[in-house]
């Protein structure tokens, strides 16, 4: 475990007025007992219910907090790219979902597995969704290994670690759900080490999951059919 670590943690929120006080109110008390050097960014994704102005309220009670808004919805990976993108002033980046389902507690564990230079990547111990997107993550999983050798339990698992320095040696060029693999593969191409621990998922308490949408599934298929020809390409050169 790296003995001072400095972090940047951002949590995308869509829909969250619910969930978002609890989730960043427990990431800010994990981060106080693991460092005096932190901040919080929360993105606010141009959420049409009250999750912009529960943010701010947030933001205006704690120096250590800003709030990013969308002024339209740009889905899930435009969330997290603009997290990534802000999320600067220490040498680590982590990061997790503004709906509650995950306890930042245990980014402590995330923490023993990091040397500064890997990747840290949670996965679901006890994944709180319904079959369907279980399912749904074994196929997608298998797909990932077969096309591009991914080797990761649970690729979409929100409770991830990232060193600054290695996201600054790629690009992210996704919008969809498939920001995740997208930064892991190249990350990996790299020979960054991905390592992986085990963590807690929660129910929903509030608000509805939109990965399963059809529009979210194409997006996710799009971006990653774009990097597998990209990818090909490169390899013909």
């Amino acid at each position: 475990m790296l003995e001072k670590p400095r972090i940047s943690f951002f949590c995308p929120a869509y829909n969250d007025e619910g969930n978002i006080a609890k989730t960043v109110s427990n990431a800010v008390a994990a981060l106080e007992r693991l460092t005096s050097d932190f901040d919080v960014t929360i993105v606010e994704d141009g959420s049409p219910d009250r999750t912009a102005e529960v943010a701010d309220e947030l933001a205006a009670g704690d120096p250590r907090i800003k709030v990013i808004h969308h002024e339209r919805n740009r889905g899930y990976g435009g969330a997290l790219r603009t997290g990534f993108g802000e999320a600067r002033a220490f040498d680590l980046v982590a990061y997790t979902d503004g709906d509650g389902q995950y306890d930042f507690g245990e980014l402590e564990e995330l923490l023993k597995a990091a040397d500064g230079t890997n990747v840290v990547a949670g996965y679901r111990l006890n994944r709180a969704d319904s079959v369907t997107r279980r399912i749904q993550t074994m196929v997608y999983g298998t797909i990932l290994k077969m096309l591009f050798g991914l080797s990761v339990r649970d690729v979409n698992c929100s409770m991830k670690l990232y060193p600054r320095a290695a996201l600054d040696r790629i690009s992210i060029e996704s919008d969809s759900a498939f920001i995740d693999a997208e930064i892991l593969i190249k990350l990996s191409r790299l020979g960054v080490r991905i390592d992986q621990v085990g963590v807690h998922h929660y129910p929903r308490l509030t608000g509805k999951a939109s990965g399963a949408r059809w529009q979210v599934v194409r997006a996710t298929i799009s971006d990653m059919m774009r990097m597998k020809r990209t990818l090909r390409s490169e390899s013909r050169r």
